[in-house]
C-alpha cells in the first residue's frame, strides 16, 4: 500500500441530513449571544460567543465552527483545555453537558475573500473598508459557533466594537451606540426573534445610507460611497412599499421584524439574500452605466423576491434543504405576481416566460435533471440545487398549481400557513396540506407527478382541414424515454388566422394528462394559418410546430402582434434549434431579416441573446466567423433604424458580443474614438470596456493603450476587474502561463478579482495558444474540487472549461475525469453538464450541417 493510501482523509465542511435530523431531535431553546471586535484594515476580527441551548438525551454533541484559533472554550463553567476540534466541527464532551447548557467560545477568525462567509472588501477608488455575511445554505459557522441547520432556530443578541465612521446593519435595529475607550464604537443592538442561523446578518463599513419609512417600518438603503451617486432610492423604495403592502394583505401577515434594510454589497456571489430585516443585494443592481427598462424591471423582480422570503423562508422555514425549491419557486412566483398587481412593472409575466422560464426548460433537459422535490442528503447537494429547476421549474409549477384551485384558495392556503408555522419549520406536506385546507382540493396526485418526477414533456397540436374549415384538432403529450412521465396540463390553445390586415386567434381550453387528447369544438371553425398548443404561457412544457405552422411562422412571424406569443413562438423556435429540429443557420437567417423590426425591448433582447449563443455554440465551426460578421453587420444597419432609448441599447450590446474578426472588432474601436459614428448610438462604460478587451484579445494595434485609458477613465472596482480580463485576454503565451500559475496559486485578491482575470482567459480565435491548457485544465480539476471552495471551484470551472472546442476528444477527457470523481457530488454534475452540453452542441452543428449540405 502506498503511503497516499493510508493519508488518512481530510475532514470536510459538510454537514449529512442524517447528522442534522439527529442533532435536531435533542436541541432545545437556542440563544445566542455573540460579541466582536473589529479594527480597521486588520486581517481578522475576533469572538466572544455564548450559547445557551437546552439538550435531551445523553452522548456527544457538536457545534459547527470554521474558525482560525479557539482561545478559550467553556462547557457549564467548565473550561475544556484542549478543544476536540477539527477546523470544522467542534465537540462538545458528554461528561460536560447537562438538560441546560452554556458554552462559551472566545475564538480569532480571519476574514473570507470568496464572496462567502464574513467578507471584506478594500474600495480601490477610495481604500475604504467593507464588511459584509453571506451565509445560505451552510456558511453561518464561518462567523460563530452553532448549529447550523434551518431547523434548530435561535434569537441572538449581538454586540460589535468597530471603527467610530462606520455604519453596522444587523437583522434588527441598534438598541445603542457608544464611545469605547479606543476611540472606535460600541454597536449593541435588539435581541431577535427565533430565526435560521443561515439568515444572521451583519454588515460594516462606511456605507452611504437613505432613510425612508412605510408606516411604522423604518427603511434602509445602503450602498458604498463611491456608488452613491448611482443608487435610485426613489425606484427603489417605491417597489419596496408597494411590496410590504402587497404581502401584508395577500398573507393576512404583516411585516414582522420591525425595520427593512437593503445593502448593495460587493463581490457578491448571488442575486441577492434574505437575511431577516436586512437584505443584501448585488451590486451589479447600482446602474452605472444608464439602464434598461429590462434591467429596471429585473431589479423590481429581485427586491420583491427576497422580500416575498420575509414571510416564506424567514418567518416560516423549511425544516431540511430538500425543500429549497419551494422556499425559491415561490419567492419567484409571488415576486412576478406582485409586479403585475402592485407595480408599475406590469408585463413581468414576460420577463418570467422568456428569462426564469427558459432557465428551467435548458436545466430539465440536462442529464442531471431532477425532480423539483427531491431527497437532499448533505449541505454540498444543497450547494448545487440553487439552479433552473429549483427557481424556474418550481415557480412554473406554481403558477399552474395557483391556476388550478384558484388566486383565493391558494391565498387563503398560504394564510392558514403563517397562522399555523409562524416563527417554526415547516415541509412540503405542511405547504400542500395549507393549500389543500384554503382550497378544498386534493393536491396529492398532482404533487406526485409533478413534483416528484424529472424532466418535462413535448406538446403537439395536430390538425387536419376540410378545405377552408378544420375537420379535427387534436393535442399529444410525449416524454423522454429516459423519464417516461406524462402529466396533467391545462392549456389554451391558439389559433391564429389571417383577416384582411389583422391576425386574429381564437383560444380554446384544453387539459391533456395522457397521450393524447381531442378537441371536439374545433371542428368546423375556420382553418387557421398556425396553431399554438400553449396560448397564455400557462402550461409548462414545450411546444413542437406542426409543420404547416412552422411554415407560417417562419415566414410571418413579425405579422404576430400579441406580444407575448410572439416571443413564445421564438422560444419554441429557440428550443427547436437546441433539439435538432430546425438548423441554426436558418435561425440565424430569420433573426437577420425579423429581428430588427421586433420593438419591444424584452423580446429584442431575448432574441440577440440566442443569436449569439447560436453562433458560439451551434454554427458549425468553418461558418462561425461568417455568421458573426453576417450578425455584425445586421446589428449595424438595426441601430440606424430602431428608435433612441432601451433598443439602441440593446443592439449596441449585441453588436458588441457579435465582432469575432478583427475588421469588426477594429469598427467597435472606432465608435469608441469616435472616428466612427452610428446616430444615436451612445457607448456607455461597460460598452467601451467589452470593446477594449477585444482589442487586447484580438491583439489590434494600441490595444494596451486603450485598455490603460479606459483605466483612467474607470478606476472603481468594474474597472479593476475589467482590466484584469483584459490583461489574461493578450494572445502571448507568456501572458497565458503567468495567469494559470497565479489562478492556481494565491489569485488576484479576492474570488471576485481572479474570477476576472479567469473569464479573460480562453477565446476561440486562441486556440493554438491555449493548446497546451486542455489537458493541464482536466488534470487539476479534482484536486480543486476537493481542496478548494465550491465557489472557486464553480467558477474555475466555467471560465477555464475548453468549451470552445466542440469536439469529441474534449467530451472523451472529461468522461475520464468522471471516472476519478469519486463522491464528489459537485465535480460529477459540473461533468455531466458539460458533457451534455458538449454533446447537444456537436449534434447540432452536425444537423446544420447537413441541412445546408441538402
Amino acid at each position: 500500500m502506498s503511503s497516499a493510501e493510508t493519508q488518512p482523509t481530510p475532514p470536510r465542511d459538510v454537514l449529512t441530513r442524517a447528522e442534522a435530523e439527529a442533532r435536531a431531535a435533542r436541541v432545545r431553546t437556542c440563544a445566542y449571544t455573540i460579541s466582536l471586535d473589529i479594527s480597521s484594515s486588520a486581517p481578522s476580527y475576533r469572538g466572544d460567543t455564548t450559547l445557551n441551548f437546552d439538550l435531551q438525551g445523553e452522548g456527544d454533541l457538536f457545534l459547527d465552527f470554521r474558525g482560525r484559533t479557539i482561545e478559550r472554550l467553556e462547557v457549564n463553567g467548565r473550561q475544556i483545555p484542549s478543544p476536540n476540534w477539527n477546523g470544522y466541527r467542534l465537540w462538545l464532551p458528554a461528561n460536560a453537558l447537562a438538560p441546560s447548557n452554556t458554552v462559551r467560545v472566545v475564538y480569532e477568525n480571519d476574514y473570507d475573500h470568496e464572496g462567502d462567509g464574513f467578507h471584506q472588501f478594500i474600495d480601490p477608488e477610495d481604500g475604504q473598508e467593507y464588511l459584509y455575511t453571506n451565509f445560505e445554505p451552510y456558511e453561518s459557522h464561518r462567523l460563530f459557533p452553532q448549529f447550523d441547520q434551518p431547523d434548530i432556530k435561535g434569537t441572538y443578541r449581538l454586540e460589535v466594537t468597530a471603527p467610530a465612521d462606520w455604519e453596522l446593519i444587523h437583522n434588527t435595529a441598534p438598541e445603542a451606540v457608544e464611545a469605547a475607550p479606543d476611540g472606535r464604537r460600541r454597536w449593541r443592538f435588539l435581541p431577535t426573534k427565533p430565526f435560521s442561523t443561515y439568515l444572521f446578518a451583519l454588515v460594516a463599513g462606511p456605507y452611504h445610507v437613505v432613510r425612508d419609512r412605510h408606516g411604522d417600518i423604518d427603511l434602509g438603503l445602503y450602498c458604498r460611497k463611491s456608488l452613491a451617486r448611482y443608487l435610485d432610492a426613489a425606484e427603489i423604495f417605491e417597489v419596496s412599499k408597494q411590496g410590504l403592502d402587497f404581502y401584508a394583505d395577500f398573507f393576512g401577515v404583516p411585516y414582522a421584524f420591525g425595520k427593512y434594510d437593503q445593502v448593495f454589497v460587493p463581490e457578491f456571489n448571488s442575486g441577492a439574500m434574505e437575511n431577516v430585516g436586512c437584505v443584501t443585494h448585488n451590486e451589479y443592481m447600482v446602474f452605472r452605466d444608464p439602464p434598461t427598462m429590462n434591467q429596471r424591471r429585473a431589479r423590481a423582480e429581485v427586491v420583491l423576491h427576497e422580500m416575498a422570503h420575509m414571510w416564506f423562508g424567514d418567518l416560516v422555514t423549511m425544516r431540511w434543504w430538500d425543500d429549497l425549491w419551494l422556499n425559491e419557486s415561490f419567492a419567484t412566483y409571488m415576486s412576478y405576481l406582485c409586479m403585475e398587481r402592485a407595480t408599475k412593472f406590469d408585463s413581468g409575466w414576460l420577463d418570467f416566460a422568456s428569462s426564469i422560464k427558459n432557465w428551467a426548460y435548458r436545466q430539465d433537459q440536462l442529464v442531471t435533471t431532477h425532480p423539483i422535490a427531491g431527497d437532499v442528503e448533505d449541505t454540498d447537494q444543497t450547494f448545487l440545487n440553487f439552479d433552473g429547476i429549483t427557481y424556474g421549474k418550481g415557480a412554473s409549477v406554481l403558477k399552474q398549481l395557483v391556476a388550478a384551485v384558484g388566486l383565493e384558495g391558494f391565498r387563503e392556503g398560504m394564510r392558514e400557513y403563517f397562522r399555523r408555522h409562524a416563527y417554526s419549520n415547516a415541509t412540503l406536506a405542511d405547504f400542500l396540506a395549507a393549500v389543500e385546507h384554503g382550497s378544498g382540493i386534493s393536491l396529492a396526485e398532482w404533487a406526485r407527478l409533478w413534483l416528484e418526477t424529472p424532466s418535462l414533456n413535448t406538446i403537439a397540436a395536430h390538425w387536419t382541414a376540410d378545405g377552408d374549415r378544420l375537420s379535427r384538432l387534436w393535442l399529444t403529450q410525449s416524454a423522454p424515454p429516459e423519464y417516461p412521465y406524462l402529466r396533467p396540463h391545462r392549456l389554451d390553445v391558439g389559433l391564429a388566422r389571417e383577416e384582411g390586415a389583422e391576425l386574429r386567434i381564437t383560444v380554446l381550453r384544453a387539459s391533456i394528462s395522457g397521450e393524447e387528447a381531442e378537441l371536439p369544438e374545433a371542428a368546423g371553425l375556420p382553418r387557421p394559418n398556425f396553431v399554438f398548443p400553449n396560448y397564455g404561457d400557462h402550461g409548462y412544457c414545450k411546444v413542437a410546430l406542426d409543420p404547416e405552422s412552422l411554415r407560417y411562422i417562419l415566414a410571418n412571424i413579425g405579422r404576430v402582434d400579441d406580444t407575448l406569443l410572439r416571443l413564445q413562438l421564438w422560444a419554441s423556435l429557440w428550443n427547436m434549434v437546441r433539439d435538432q429540429q430546425l438548423a441554426s443557420l436558418d435561425y440565424l437567417a430569420l433573426v437577420r431579416s425579423a429581428a430588427p423590426a421586433e420593438r419591444h425591448p424584452e423580446l429584442a433582447e431575448t432574441i440577440t441573446a440566442n443569436a449569439l449563443a447560436a453562433i458560439s455554440r451551434y454554427v458549425p465551426e468553418p461558418r462561425i466567423e461568417a455568421e458573426a460578421h453576417s450578425f455584425f453587420e445586421t446589428a449595424k444597419s438595426a441601430l440606424a433604424s430602431v428608435p433612441e432609448g432601451d433598443l439602441k441599447k440593446i443592439w449596441a450590446r449585441a453588436l458588441i458580443g457579435a465582432a469575432a474578426v478583427p475588421d469588426d472588432v477594429a469598427y467597435l474601436t472606432a465608435l469608441a474614438d469616435g472616428t466612427a459614428a452610428i446616430p444615436g448610438v451612445k457607448l456607455d462604460q461597460e460598452m467601451r470596456w467589452s470593446i477594449a478587451v477585444k482589442a487586447a484579445a484580438y491583439a489590434l494595434p494600441g490595444a494596451a493603450e486603450r485598455v490603460a485609458a479606459e483605466a483612467q477613465r474607470d478606476p472603481s472596482d468594474r474597472g479593476v476587474r475589467a482590466r484584469l480580463r483584459a490583461e489574461t485576454s493578450v494572445p502571448d503565451p507568456a501572458v497565458k502561463a503567468a495567469a494559470w500559475e497565479k489562478f492556481l496559486g494565491d489569485g488576484y485578491g479576492s474570488l471576485y478579482l481572479t474570477g476576472a482575470a479567469m473569464s479573460g482567459f480562453n477565446w476561440r480565435h486562441q486556440r493554438a495558444i491555449l493548446e497546451p491548457y486542455v489537458e493541464r485544465f482536466f488534470e487539476v480539476l479534482p484536486g480543486v474540487f476537493r481542496d478548494r471552495d465550491k465557489e472557486f471551484a464553480a467558477d474555475f470551472f466555467r471560465n477555464l472549461a475548453p468549451a470552445y472546442r466542440v469536439e469529441p476528444d474534449v467530451i472523451e477527457r472529461a468522461r475520464r475525469v468522471l471516472e476519478t470523481a469519486g463522491g464528489n457530488v459537485l465535480l460529477s454534475r459540473t461533468v455531466r453538464e458539460f458533457i451534455d452540453d458538449m454533446e447537444r452542441a456537436i449534434r447540432c452543428r452536425e444537423f446544420a450541417s447537413r441541412t445546408a449540405a441538402s
